[in-house]
């Protein structure tokens, strides 16, 4: 995957559906999924797991008559970039201004915050464990 790769919304929502198997999926499944959120025609979600293919996040695959796709770009890696992306752009590299951000413009519960209070303090005590 090259890294100057973001996938635009359409195909990022082709890569969500194939994220969900384990398995090279057939393209009527991968229709089905999709047409779940999008009014697409068979064309139309060929012509994006094309696209996909061409950048090197699916591979495609013949089994008798049916096509078979699959993620060759897993979801954390993608996830994991787009973040880092998102600090950078928008956040100045920092991940307390990211979170400062989120908290402020955010309705978050009780939980939400305990959730986030655990995080803090797990990354509090790896941050303690690397300084010994």
């Amino acid at each position: 995957m090259n890294t100057i790769d973001k996938l635009p919304e359409a195909e990022l929502d082709v890569m969500l559906c194939l994220w969900k198997y384990r398995e090279p999926v057939r393209t009527a499944r991968v229709l089905e999924d999709v047409q779940k959120d999008h009014a697409w025609t068979l064309s139309t979600l060929k012509a994006l797991l094309a696209r996909l293919c061409e950048k090197g996040f699916v591979e495609v695959t013949r089994e008798g008559r049916f096509t078979l796709y699959r993620a060759l770009v897993a979801e954390e890696d993608y996830r994991r970039r787009e973040t880092s992306g998102l600090l950078r752009r928008y956040f100045a590299n920092s991940p307390k201004n990211l979170i400062a951000a989120l908290v402020q413009e955010s309705d978050l519960t009780g939980d939400d915050i305990a959730e986030l209070e655990e995080l803090i303090r797990k990354a509090r005590e790896g941050h303690a464990d690397k300084m010994l």
